[in-house]
């Protein structure tokens, strides 16, 4: 049960939220209408592309990475919050790059609720196309607006009101984030390919994937744009992972015991992509052989039904791998928490990472 100082924190972690959406929001508003002009000048089929590359990112998106690049701003001493938020832009688009290549390598046709990028061009194409040759168009269309939105990242620090050296800085951050996020890729898929349920391997996949780019990342390009002590960095760095693996690990349990409506993706997708996480880790060593073979052969199955996935599910309960994968995620969790006591920043950004910390873990979508 949640104490009143957990509510408050709560709370204020939410309003936090709900501005910096409606601010990222506003933003992306004003940038995609400049793109869409602009490709409007070259051609109708690129002005579509943009129109519906705007409609993707303001379709969905909690709009975290921008709320925790706020507070690591106001946590290094930054007081500038209208030229936070503009740089935090940055960040929204970013992941929106990322999270369009991730559907294409997953073979995935929804998110947030609806089509993503390749769904929505898979449903033109196939009025027209074989259906492999549709699919295979889509998400050749799709990439490229995976691509764009990477360029447009840089583009948006370029037109930053800061200091040169500060936005070459930020520029080198997002270099450094893009090759280890690219790191983490690589091992998730090829884990998938292999079946390689390596407990290291899965815990750099937790890192590079996650960590690194959900937590590290936005806090410590707070610091940077805020001119902050590079000391705070590193200990943001040491957060990020902790905070980050537990935020992994509780993403997987969702994926695999979630809705659609609380994923925004199809039920059983985590088995269908054959995902090798910790979840399936602490499967394979606490279920019976006949129990492991059941789950196994449904990893990676491209059609999976839903008793396949009531069963998957019933069996990650019965033999206690759904029970040790909590215990881990609260485990990283309270390490993260521990780190937090000992940051000498002010006492209201404290707290609202705090909140953000147990958010992670216990989220429902």
């Amino acid at each position: 049960m949640q104490n009143n100082n957990e509510i408050k924190n709560l709370r204020e972690l939410t309003e936090l939220n709900n501005y910096v959406s409606k601010e990222i929001d506003k933003r992306l508003e004003k940038f995609f209408n400049l793109k869409i002009a602009e490709a409007k000048k070259i051609d109708p089929i690129y002005e579509k592309l943009l129109l519906d590359m705007k409609k993707f990112i303001q379709r969905g998106g909690k709009r975290l990475r921008p709320t925790l690049m706020l507070l690591g701003y106001k946590a290094a001493g930054g007081t500038d919050f209208e030229a936070a938020l503009d740089a935090s832009l940055s960040l929204e688009i970013f992941h929106n790059f990322v999270l369009i290549h991730d559907d294409v390598m997953d073979g995935d046709m929804t998110r947030y609720g609806g089509a993503n990028m390749t769904g929505v061009y898979f449903k033109r194409f196939k009025k027209q196309l074989p259906e492999n040759n549709a699919r295979h168009t889509a998400e050749a269309i799709a990439i490229l607006a995976g691509e764009l939105n990477e360029f447009f990242t840089f583009e948006v620090l370029t037109k930053l009101d800061f200091e040169k050296e500060v936005i070459f800085e930020m520029m080198a951050h997002f270099q450094k984030v893009l090759f280890e996020t690219g790191a983490g890729q690589q091992l998730d898929v090829m884990s998938s390919i292999r079946g390689d349920l390596n407990l290291n391997k899965i815990e750099k996949v937790n890192y590079y994937k996650t960590a690194q780019y959900t937590v590290t990342s936005p806090l410590q390009l707070g610091v940077i744009a805020a001119e902050g002590d590079k000391k705070l960095m590193n200990t943001f760095a040491d957060f990020g992972a902790e905070l980050g693996k537990a935020f992994q690990i509780a993403d997987d349990l969702l994926g695999m015991f979630g809705s659609s409506r609380q994923t925004g993706k199809p039920v059983g997708s985590d088995i269908r992509e054959g995902k090798q996480t910790l979840l399936m880790y602490y499967a394979k060593k606490l279920a019976s052989p006949l129990e492991w073979k059941a789950i196994s052969t449904r990893l990676g199955k491209e059609h999976i039904s839903a008793d396949d996935v009531k069963l998957v599910r019933s069996i990650l309960k019965e033999c206690g791998a759904q029970a040790k994968a909590v215990v881990a995620a609260e485990d990283h969790l309270q390490k993260a928490l521990g780190i937090i006591d000992e940051m000498q920043i002010d006492k209201d950004t404290k707290s609202i990472l705090i909140a953000f910390s147990h958010y992670c873990v216990v989220r429902k979508k």
